[in-house]
């Protein structure tokens, strides 16, 4: 009774629950302690109660939802004990075991699970009891294998792609079958099969964490989500496309636990850096971040905005969705903030005094016009486009039907890269940039807006494939693999 009148307290002094509420929970008859029972009559959130209890047993929180748990861990606890103590293993090394329990301050159901667990120290968290009871399901199901069923088969995957590095996960229908590959340092490679039948079940949890429309599975769709997974914070974005046996789904995957790097971190050679350096230093204009999907764009552009944050400057983003948040910046998440466009967020944007404004992607014609107003206003842009050459990038501008005068006399400079995979041995491990580059010079300006965008780059992807392969970086194989054997 003293714990319920602890967290009655605690609920009341953070204005949770009404002093009226307190004497409802405590009049309900049930064998359910306090907390639980102000979860099943709606009136806290669960997530609340857990904050609540790890405060007062000091103990940390575990989540549960997208862990993967091996088939031996989760039989270390009998399922009747795991039942009985509403707890679970969820981690075991030679030392130590870790259990995940709804309630911290049941003494009995601790005790009983130490006397079942000899031998290693046991530290215990504290997890949301409906997370747990999934992981009691899958111990009572009858299934031949814990591993198999099909939510925990997804967290496995989820699981083993952020621990193998993957930047994306695809999952491929078949006639019988779904393949599941996993794309790392560029290359995809399969993971596993996946029977049809847990294939449905996992299809829709994708949707539903992504908010996707369940219903839907003749057109594509696309949606992003965040989770938990062990230890770290993982966004995923989640793409789907129909196919003769049924959808396709493509999931990447940033892991944003690992920050940010620095400019330095990303392994650019020394006259890359100078140049990227040299061209956010101008106080205004456009500067232009280009190359496919997966080149490592969005790694530069965050290593830039980095590079430039300063309490003398206020720099804001438009994103679609914020990937990593850096503080003393102002990011805007055109979803979250209800905009409608990148066109709209740059107007709502420039009401707001910025020095210097990201654009996550110039996508269309609007976006275009409204960067290009906003760098004459004396803003500096950063921003993306999807294009594979700098000349390519002004073409790709003049589609979105934005004349040479109007945007030319604006441009620093684009900035085209790739990523190659270091040579290790006679295997491949890990990535780095190559590029190419140009400043528009007053000259070059005068040379294209005179409509000759036959110009020559600051630096080519050849010079630098070529460097990097002297240098022992890498080797032609892997140059010719991503550049084509026509470019080099």
């Amino acid at each position: 009774m003293k714990e319920n009148k602890v967290i009655g307290e605690i609920f009341l002094e953070r204005g949770l629950i009404s002093r009226d509420q307190i004497s409802a929970i405590a009049n309900r008859s049930s064998s359910r302690l306090f907390g639980q029972k102000a979860v099943e009559m709606g009136l806290i959130s669960e997530e609340d109660l857990v904050n609540i209890l790890s405060e007062i047993y000091r103990i940390e929180i575990i989540n549960l939802e997208f862990l993967y748990i091996k088939e031996e861990t989760l039989k270390l606890l009998k399922t009747e004990t795991a039942v009985e103590c509403c707890a679970i293993v969820f981690f075991e090394d030679q030392n130590l075991v870790k259990v995940a329990i709804s309630d911290p301050g049941n003494i009995i159901a601790v005790d009983k699970i130490r006397s079942q667990i000899k031998n290693r120290e046991i530290k215990f968290f504290i997890a949301k009891e409906t997370e747990i009871l999934k992981f009691i399901e899958i111990m009572k199901s009858d299934s031949d294998s814990i591993e198999y069923n099909p939510m925990m088969l997804l967290n496995k995957i989820l699981f083993k792609a952020s621990n193998q590095k993957a930047s994306d996960i695809h999952f491929e229908p078949m006639e019988n079958i779904v393949r599941v590959r996993f794309r790392i340092d560029g290359i995809l490679k399969s993971f596993q099969i996946i029977e049809k039948e847990a294939w449905t079940r996992i299809q829709s949890k994708l949707k539903l964490m992504s908010n996707l429309d369940i219903t839907e599975s003749r057109r594509p769709q696309s949606g992003h989500t965040r989770i938990h997974i062990a230890g770290k914070i993982i966004d995923l974005r989640i793409s789907t496309h129909p196919g003769i046996f049924g959808e396709n789904f493509v999931v990447r995957i940033f892991d944003l636990s690992s920050g940010i790097k620095s400019l330095a971190e990303l392994n650019f050679d020394y006259d890359d850096f100078c140049w990227l350096k040299k061209a956010i230093s101008h106080p205004n204009g456009i500067l232009l971040i280009i190359g496919p999907t997966g080149a490592g764009k969005t790694t530069t552009l965050y290593s830039l905005l980095q590079s430039l944050n300063s309490s003398d400057l206020n720099i804001m983003t438009l994103e679609d969705p914020v990937e990593y948040q850096i503080e003393g910046i102002r990011q805007l998440d055109i979803q979250e903030e209800g905009i409608v466009t990148f066109s709209d967020g740059i107007k709502s944007i420039l009401r707001q005094d910025p020095d210097i404004i990201l654009i996550g992607e110039i996508r269309d014609e609007s976006t275009a016009a409204m960067a290009v107003r906003a760098s004459l206003t004396g803003r500096l842009i950063i921003a993306t486009l999807h294009a594979a050459t700098p000349a390519e990038g002004i073409r790709r501008l003049q589609d979105f039907r934005i004349n040479l005068s109007d945007f030319i006399p604006s441009l620093i400079g684009i900035f085209s890269q790739r990523l190659l995979r270091y040579k290790k041995g006679n295997n491949y491990e890990g990535r780095f940039p190559i590029s190419e580059y140009v400043f528009f010079s007053e000259q070059l300006k005068n040379k294209i807006l005179a409509g000759d965008l036959d110009f020559e780059l600051d630096k080519t992807f050849r010079i630098s494939a070529q460097n990097a392969i002297d240098n022992n970086m890498t080797d032609i194989q892997e140059v010719r693999r991503v550049l084509g054997h026509e470019n080099f």
